[in-house]
Order: structure tokens, then sequence, then C-alpha cells
């Protein structure tokens, strides 16, 4: 960088300063709230190794594997660089069924070359609901990889204020087509994690009709809406609270139709994509929060004034580097605008371990599988496959496998127990 072009960020810089100081507007007003204590989990349910020494599955191939789903022999895997991956023939073949965005510069150039997050398989076809987080909402068919946009970005939604989808995160289907979709922030794009925890809840669950191809706010104020399923009856809708480590049940049928409680709260950290099936739900801590590493939103959350200078102070910083990158299109502008309000300014505040709960339908903890070697932790999402449970995580570059024993397998998932299969 030229003295000339610093000179012209610092003085763009300092005039920026002095502006207003709603700069840098958020949907609601910084306020103080509080987030539910954590429970001890680690007292009713020790720390094991249970999620140690996985096998690590296509490393530098299915980098950054959000979101897994797995359909007979075939796995589905969202991945770094805006593609969707079908992966088959015991991760042998891969096939790039869809990719967004531009051919990708670096891990800081998500907003470029995409960063797909949740993903669902469709129930009227043989298709992938996929969230693309800065392209929208899309379906893939598998056979062919032709896609269609269902919910675009430029949207105005409703809610408690009538808004755009800044950071749209997790997706299910429902079996009349139905999708139940998240946006994690009204305020920020989800490359600035950072900004989005800072700021008061701006997230919600939505519903997306099929017929109508309308979009209906379900729920509002959410603190970083992230992963969503649906009951096995479809009876209600669950969705996680990345920066509340909790839980909220949105209750679709029956006398409560219409209202939501909470599920699960007090969680040992950022929850990401819930994952739902017969037996129970899948809850990854993609944050975890213990003793040595408490929850840093929980104890900023009542500082009001502390957050929104914060929060003031990147938008301030990023402004210069922001408007340089969108004049030249500067790699170096551009990794700058990527980590100013990024969550890797705070990755040395959060629990290295690894944490994934099972629970049943009622909320009631089943198990906890943990991990101490750091080398599968961050975890956004787990599915199983056969007695094989498949890892994903925004941060590693591979895809985390680890074999259950017998008698985890017999509690996590006893209806499977009697007849799982393993892989060759």
């Amino acid at each position: 960088m030229t003295s000339k072009l610093a000179k012209v960020i610092l003085v763009s810089y300092v005039i920026i300063h002095t502006v207003d100081g709603h700069f840098c507007n958020t949907t609601f007003p910084f306020k103080p709230f509080k987030i539910p204590p954590q429970l001890d989990l680690d007292y009713f349910y020790p720390p094991n190794q249970l999620l140690n020494k996985p096998e690590k599955l296509l490393q530098d191939i299915a980098s950054q594997p959000e979101a897994i789903l797995v359909r007979g022999n075939s796995v589905f895997v969202s991945a770094f660089g805006g593609r969707i991956l079908e992966i088959s023939k015991n991760f042998q073949k891969i096939r790039v069924l869809a990719k967004f965005g531009t051919e990708c510069r670096g891990t800081f150039a998500e907003r470029e070359c995409g960063r797909p997050l949740g993903m669902a398989f469709d129930t009227l076809g043989d298709n992938l609901i996929v969230v693309e987080p800065y392209f929208g909402i899309w379906l893939i068919n598998i056979p062919s990889g032709h896609r269609k946009l269902l919910v675009s970005l430029d949207l105005v939604i409703g809610g408690k204020v009538a808004r755009r989808a800044r950071s749209p995160n997790g997706v299910t289907v429902a079996q009349n087509g139905d999708i139940f979709w998240t946006d994690t922030s009204s305020d920020f794009v989800i490359e600035d994690g950072l900004k989005i925890l800072l700021s008061n809840p701006s997230g919600r669950l939505i519903h997306y009709s099929r017929f109508t191809e309308k979009n209906l706010v379900l729920m509002d104020g959410l603190f970083g809406a992230n992963g969503v399923t649906l009951s096995t009856d479809e009876g209600f809708v669950l969705v996680a609270e990345l920066g509340g480590q909790m839980i909220r049940r949105f209750y679709l049928k029956g006398p409560k139709a219409g209202t939501a409680d909470v599920f699960m709260k007090g969680l040992p950290g950022g929850v990401d994509n819930i994952v739902g099936d017969v037996d129970g739900v899948w809850v990854p801590i993609v944050f975890p929060t213990d003793r040595q590493y408490p929850s840093i939103w929980a104890a900023l959350a009542p500082q009001a004034n502390y957050r929104s200078n914060l929060v003031r102070e990147m938008c301030v910083m990023e402004a210069p580097v922001e408007a340089l990158y969108k004049a030249t299109g500067s790699a170096l502008a551009l990794r700058a605008t990527n980590f100013i309000g990024n969550m890797a300014i705070v990755q040395s505040l959060i629990s290295p371990r690894g944490v994934l709960l099972r629970v049943d339908w009622e909320g009631n903890i089943l198990t906890v599988l943990y991990s101490d070697d750091q080398v599968v932790n961050r975890i956004s999402h787990a599915t199983l496959m056969g007695n094989q449970l498949l890892l994903g995580s925004p941060v590693h570059p591979f895809i985390g496998r680890v074999k259950l024993p017998d008698e985890v397998m017999k509690i996590v998932a006893p209806s499977k127990f009697k007849g799982y299969w393993v892989l060759p």
C-alpha cells in the first residue's frame, strides 16, 4: 500500500469518526438484556474423549463443511468456495453439484465466491434447498444441478420492522414442501459475526410457503437465529440462538399454535445446525463456553453503551477500506473488510474443546460428547451414517468422522441400533 493511499484511508477514517454517532445503524437500538446463566454440564456429564482422534475426510477438498446431509450412500456438503458437493462411493467420488459466486481468492473473499450454510432435502422432488447468505435461498435439482432462486436478498420481509434479510442461515423443509429458514441478523452480513453478536438481537424465524411463494415472520428479535429443525410430527419447529445459547420452540399445531417458548436454555455455548430425527436432536456447540472460557456475550449483553461503541468503532474502521474495495476490487482491502468484525478476532476467548449434545424431543439431555485434542471442535453439524458420526465445522478443512461405541449408539440412536450398518 502506497503512503498516499494510506493517507487517504487515514483522512477518511478521521472524517467518518467525526460524523453523527448513528453512523452504524442497527435495526433495534442498543439496550441492556440478559442471557440465561449457563448450566454446569461438566458436573452432570463429565468430559469424555468420544470425539477425539477423528478421521479427516476429504481434507482441503471439503473445506469448512458447514452442513452435512446423508441419503443412503451419498453425502451432501456445503463447503468453502461457494460449493455444494455430492460425495459417494465411500468418499472416493466427488461431484460439484453447484457453485455460487466467482472463483475464490481466499477465505477472506466469501462475499464474492459464496459460503453456503444450511441445507435440507426437498420433499417435493429430488432437490436440495440451500441457504447461501450472500446470494439467497435456492432450490438445486440433484440429478441435473439446475437451480432456481426461491428467496432473493433484495426482498423486504415483515416482522417487528420490515427489512431485508442480511444473513440467512438455517433451513428445514416440511412434508408439504414449505420451508422454515432463519436470518441470523438484519444488521450485518454473516462474515461480520462479531458485530452481529455485539448488537441487540435482530434474528428471525421465517416461513416460506411453496404455494404462495410468500414469506411470513414467525419469530423476531432472536439473538443470532441459526439452525432450525421440525419435530417428527411437525407440531413445532425448533430454532437455535447462537448468541442466546438456547433453543426456542414455535408451535405449528394444537392449542399452542402460533405461540413460542424456550425449549432449552443455558447451553454450553453458541448453537449451530440443530439436526432432528426420530430418536432426538443433535445440538452442536460451535462456540463452546465453560468455566475457563465464560461466555463473552453473556458478560456484554447488559453493557449496551460499551457494545454500541465497539460496533461503531468497527464500522468506522471498516468504512474507508470498504470504499476502497468497492472502487478498486483490491484483495488487500477485501481482506481487511473481512477481518474487521469477524469472529476470528475473539477466537482465543472461545473454549478449544469440542462439544456435541444429544437431546430428546422434550429437551432432556441424553448424553454429551466431547473432544479435548482440538482436532474436531467448533462443530456446526452432526449426523449419523451407520454408526459413524460425521461432523462439520465452519473453520476446519475436512469432514470429521468418528465411530461411536455400541453403548453410545444405544443412547443416541436406539431405533437404529439393532440394525445399523458399518461403513466398509
